[in-house]
């Protein structure tokens, strides 16, 4: 028991300097006989159990995912190779078409008897090398749902842009006029003129109230 004690106070050593920030577990852990460290790995394990079993499913898919793919795609770019960044750019794709697809449609997906289930096994398709499912799916759909439709995505692509542009035109005028409107400028040159006359007669009134104490300096 004490080997075991030893053990994990060797190993929660390295908290000890942001468990002394918190009083109430270095008391605890002066009258446990352990290091604050320890108290505060066991709290954290705690809340992490606790977050596991509130959030455990989405924590699971979210670490398969998102997060796994992201440390692999950090290493991808790292590496002097570039066949492995097109695998996890496709794969990004994939994953962003999906999340879009789900954004929309996502009502219809849950009809799916067993939907949580098969979401993560596709993904797990997606993402296993011996699979390369995100190639497969990009290349055997993907792709040819791109070339066949690449004038019209062009064409939406085009109108958006176009839109973007004439809205922002449209503000840049708008906000000219208003700068330029005589009105609008006389307006607040009353606000600001008001706004002026309240504070000088709340300085004359603090005055009446508060007369100078100054002493009169005989000559």
């Amino acid at each position: 028991m004490d080997q075991v004690k030893e053990t994990l106070q060797k190993n929660t050593s390295i908290l000890d300097p942001y468990a002394a920030m918190v009083p109430a577990l270095v008391d605890l852990a002066q009258k446990a006989g352990v290091n604050p460290g320890l108290i505060l790995a066991a709290v954290g394990s705690v809340a992490m159990l606790i977050l596991l079993v509130i959030q455990g499913w989405t924590i699971l898919l979210t670490a398969i995912t998102v997060l796994y793919p992201a440390i692999h795609s950090i290493r991808a770019i790292e590496s002097d190779g570039k066949d492995d960044d097109k695998v996890w750019l496709t794969y990004w794709m994939v994953f962003g078409l999906f999340n879009v697809a789900e954004t929309f449609f996502g009502f219809v997906f849950y009809f799916i008897p067993y939907w949580d289930w098969l979401r993560l096994v596709l993904f797990i398709w997606l993402l296993l090398p011996q699979f390369n499912g995100s190639k497969v799916l990009y290349e055997t759909v993907i792709r040819k749902l791109l070339d066949q439709n690449k004038d019209l995505i062009e064409m939406w692509i085009s109108k958006v842009s176009s839109a973007a542009t004439e809205v922002k035109k449209q503000g840049l005028e708008q906000a000219k006029a208003a700068a330029s409107d005589p009105t609008l400028i006389a307006q607040g040159v009353a606000a600001a003129s008001a706004a002026q006359a309240k504070i000088n007669e709340a300085s004359a009134e603090d005055a009446a109230v508060h007369p100078s104490e100054d002493p009169v300096v005989a000559e």
